[in-house]
Formats: structure tokens, sequence, C-alpha cells
């Protein structure tokens, strides 16, 4: 995990899985508690795990009313996941650019 330059978020690589689950975390948390949308730059990874999403989901819904969680090239089973089980999440959105 790394900071966003000029933007409020963050950069991950690699995989989201029960190893990595408490900095995934901590990193997501923190981006919610700055204001603002939060960026979360996600090329680099290859693989998140369903409770990686489930963290993923529960810091969106902790997001005040019109922020969002911004995902930017999310891997296709996070997409996937998100869509099965959290599919009226508002305040998640995915950009592919």
């Amino acid at each position: 995990m790394s900071p966003l330059p000029g933007r409020d978020g963050v950069r991950a690589a690699g995989e989201i899985v029960l190893t990595t689950r408490e900095t995934w975390q901590r990193a997501l948390e923190q981006a919610v508690r700055e204001g603002g949308d939060v960026h979360v730059e996600m090329s680099g990874v290859t693989f998140v795990d369903v409770d990686g999403a489930h963290t993923l989901a529960d810091a969106a819904r902790r997001l005040p009313e019109g922020r969002r969680l911004v995902l930017h090239r999310p891997p296709a089973t996070l997409r996937r996941v998100l869509e099965m089980f959290w599919p009226d999440q508002p305040a998640i959105e995915v950009s592919m650019s």
C-alpha cells in the first residue's frame, strides 16, 4: 500500500488476502477519515479474497453521504464479487481508466 499522489486514497498491489488484510483495512480506514472521495488504484492487484471485498464494502458503507470510494482498474473477479454481494452499494464506483 502506498499513498496516491495528488488524491485522497491508496495504491494497492499484489494480493489482498489473510496475510495482507490488516494493512488493507488500515489503509482504507485512514483514507475514509481523510475526507473527499477515496480513490483506490488497483491495477497492480492480482487477487482480492471475499473478506478483502467485504472490508472494501464496509469502508464504503462508512463514508458520509455524497462521498464515493472510486476503484481504479480493479481485478475482474473483484468487480464480479461486488456485483454479486453488494449490488446496491451506491458509494462504490468502478473506473476502468
